[in-house]
This record gives structure tokens, sequence and C-alpha cells, in this order.
């Protein structure tokens, strides 16, 4: 009297699914913003360039090749850098800052200390190697 009626198979179509991916992998490479590394930002003079500084007019900031700076002979932390040449800017207003590093020294050091020269608004800044025996 009663049929019972044949179970169906409920599936669900997966015929697309590949080009649905491929259109959202599409769609988040064009939409996302791929990160750039951003350098130092330094203003290198022209090629050929050579410009003569009175001696009275540099302040050497060495960093050696333990990690250690140094103004003159005196040995300092990467904080004391912004106020000792803040305090020399404001003596001197035509102060170039040498900064010297070993090759040796660790590249974070460098870049801390080269961020405490322009958070003291030192704008004549000469980055150099250190000649080392």
């Amino acid at each position: 009297m009663f049929r019972r009626k044949s179970e169906q198979k409920i599936s669900i179509p997966t015929a697309s699914t590949g080009d649905i991916a491929f259109l959202l992998i599409i769609f988040f490479m064009v939409t996302s913003i791929f990160s750039r590394e951003k350098g130092l930002k330094i203003v290198l003079p022209p090629k050929g360039a050579e410009v003569k500084v009175k001696k009275e007019n540099i302040l050497v900031v060495t960093v050696n090749p333990y990690g250690e700076v140094l103004i003159g002979s005196q040995k300092i932390t990467i904080p004391e850098i912004k106020s000792i040449v803040q305090e020399a800017l404001s003596k001197n207003p035509e102060l170039v800052v040498a900064l010297k590093v070993s090759r040796k020294a660790p590249y974070k050091i460098m870049i801390d200390a080269f961020d405490q020269l322009k958070l003291a608004k030192a704008e004549k800044i000469s980055l150099t190697p250190v000649k080392e025996e």
C-alpha cells in the first residue's frame, strides 16, 4: 500500500569550487597591499660633490666593533646621543655630525644611533665606516 520513496542522496555540486577558489585568490592579491621595506631616508649629495668642513664644525660619533658608542673618547649610551648633539647644535648651528661605524658593529646599534641623531634635529650627518687595522 504505502510505497517507500527511494532515498535520494543530497550532494553539493563541487564542479565550480576550483573556479571560486581561483577568483578569491585573484581578488585578495589585487586588493592587498604589499609592504615595502623602508630603508634609511638619506639625501645623498651629487656624484663628485665634495665639501670641505672645518674641524671645529665636526662632531664625531663612533660605534666600535663591540657596539659601544663614543663621542670623542668618551663612552656614552644611545639615549645620551640626542641630548649631547642637541647641546652641540645649539652652540654651533653649522655642526656636521660624522657617524663612524665599524663594519663589525651590530647593525641595530648603528640604526639606533642614527635615529637619535635625527631626533636631535641633526640635518648634516656623514655616515662613514671606520678604517680598521
